[in-house]
């Protein structure tokens, strides 16, 4: 029965003790005055303690202003997820951007290598410089894009670390908001918790290539 009681204290319900035989009653403070719905009398020594118990957890799981305030979190907690997925694809085409500038000044030094050997291979040098100028520019969109990307979500420019540095506090903030949902049987709660999951696992994919460079 006090599994039961803080239950209901962490959803949001008030206990209230009386004189008598019954130990009080617990009520939803969102509930209207005089209304029959979400309140509950908590008996000191009741027949069966573990049915009552269970309605008092069903009172509380079916309180429909509980509902409203979870399913309020359950948007915020996916408008986290949200900015942290922008977030990772900013770090990401940042990460990409580079890995294409250093393709393009690879590919700048073997046209000028080319350039001075003794015999020069004219069509293969035009191929080579042909490449550097693709990665050149695929760079330049892809950082661009990038930064206009993590400034939707963080407000300024950034670095790829920066930006899933965010990624991973909306992560976290989004899983206590889901650790504190009372219903943790809720469809939608399940479908959060597996985009937090695999949120985390970019995250740990981003970390892995910023460690390798």
């Amino acid at each position: 029965m006090r599994d039961a009681v803080e239950v209901a204290r962490s959803a949001g319900w008030h206990l209230r003790q009386t004189r008598g035989h019954g130990y009080g009653r617990a009520f939803c403070r969102r509930a209207d005055r005089g209304s029959a719905v979400c309140k509950v009398i908590i008996n000191t020594t009741p027949e069966r303690p573990e049915n009552h118990g269970k309605d008092f957890r069903r009172a509380v799981r079916d309180c429909p202003h509980h509902f409203a305030d979870q399913s309020s979190d359950l948007n915020h907690a996916h408008r986290l997820l949200d900015g942290a997925d922008k977030l990772l694809n900013a770090a990401e085409g940042l990460i990409e951007g580079e890995a294409r500038r250093h393709d393009s000044q690879k590919a700048w030094l073997r046209a000028q290598e080319l350039l001075t050997e003794a015999e020069v291979n004219a069509a293969e040098v035009e191929r080579v410089m042909d490449l550097a100028q693709q990665f050149d520019e695929e760079a330049r969109r892809l950082t661009h894009g990038s930064w206009i990307a993590g400034m939707e979500v963080s407000g300024a420019d950034g670095t790829a670390t920066t930006y899933t540095a965010g990624a991973e506090e909306r992560v976290t903030e989004a899983s206590g908001v889901a650790a504190r949902i009372p219903n943790q049987e809720d469809p939608k709660l399940v479908a959060l918790k597996g985009r937090v999951v695999t949120v985390k696992g970019r995250i740990t994919q981003v970390k892995l290539h910023l460690s390798q460079t």
